[in-house]
């Protein structure tokens, strides 16, 4: 995962640890090339998905599979637990023609720069955890070189899903509709790649994975709800990709989508009660 430097540019990458450095070829080599990605989504097709699944493939509750395009894509979700987009993914798996290469973004911290880190990306997704994300001083210049490997991993097989949470990072509000003001990566990332962003909202999480493993038992547990909509239409602010006002239109755009299915969520909500069957 690398850019052409100016001559007047230094290699953000020479600020990595010799660890990160491993890490981040592990990461490489699992995401970038088609025998390691093969290899990567094998693991979580037989054994990390059909794993996680276990813990709610009881409650799953999820609408609008049919938006899904055949073709590489951008999922857009909202961010309120650790497990948000392993349950949307737990819940999307057998929508998708073949497991596809799947990419998270995640933060370097503990992911990139320990050795449990690394081996719970591996366990739980296969690394596809990828590419890491910088929040230390050292971003500016690395996130650049985030955005560059997302567009072209979108370009690179019509299998790529990468899943991103445009409010970057974990909302802790009470109130699950409300969404935190959206970064502007994802509307970088869909204006340059050209690719469908298509918006989901997920909800029913507990915040740790005890609560999660208990919801499972309880046969009064709320369902875990995924909603899907159409692909965002980005296409008039296609021709103006690169500046930053296009790129924060079209991150709020996903946002307000994103808020659309929640609202849905909230309706769905009002009329549900325990007992109530969820439904894949």
């Amino acid at each position: 995962m690398s850019r052409t430097l100016r001559d007047d540019e230094a290699d953000p990458f020479a600020s990595l640890s010799s660890f990160e450095r491993a890490a981040y070829w592990v990461g490489t080599q699992l995401n970038e090339t088609h025998l390691g990605k093969r290899l990567a989504m094998q693991w979580g097709h037989h054994v990390a998905q059909p794993g996680l699944g276990l813990t709610i493939d009881n409650r799953i509750r999820l609408e609008g599979h049919e938006h899904l395009p055949r073709r590489s894509m951008l999922l857009a979700s909202n961010h309120r637990t650790w497990f948000d987009q392993f349950a949307l993914m737990i819940a999307l798996w057998e929508h998708f023609p073949k497991p596809p290469y799947l990419y998270c973004p995640v933060r370097n911290a503990f992911y990139y720069d320990r050795p449990l880190g690394v081996l719970l990306n591996l366990a739980v997704s296969g690394n596809a955890m990828y590419p890491p994300v910088f929040r230390d001083e050292r971003g500016p210049a690395l996130n650049r070189s985030v955005v560059d490997a997302c567009v072209r991993l979108l370009d690179w097989s019509p299998r790529t899903v990468v899943a991103l949470h445009p409010e970057g990072r974990r909302n802790p509000s009470d109130d699950p509709y409300a969404l935190l003001p959206p970064k502007s990566g994802i509307g970088r990332i869909a204006l340059a790649s050209r690719a469908p962003v298509v918006p989901s909202f997920v909800n029913g999480l507990p915040a740790s994975f005890g609560a999660l493993v208990r919801d499972r038992l309880r046969a009064d547990a709320e369902p875990v709800r995924a909603f899907l909509g159409a692909p965002v239409p980005l296409d008039d602010l296609y021709p103006h990709a690169g500046e930053r006002d296009a790129e924060r239109e079209a991150s709020v755009r996903v946002m307000a989508a994103i808020a659309a299915l929640g609202e849905q969520d909230r309706a769905f909500m009002k009329t549900w009660s325990p007992g109530s069957r969820a439904t894949r």
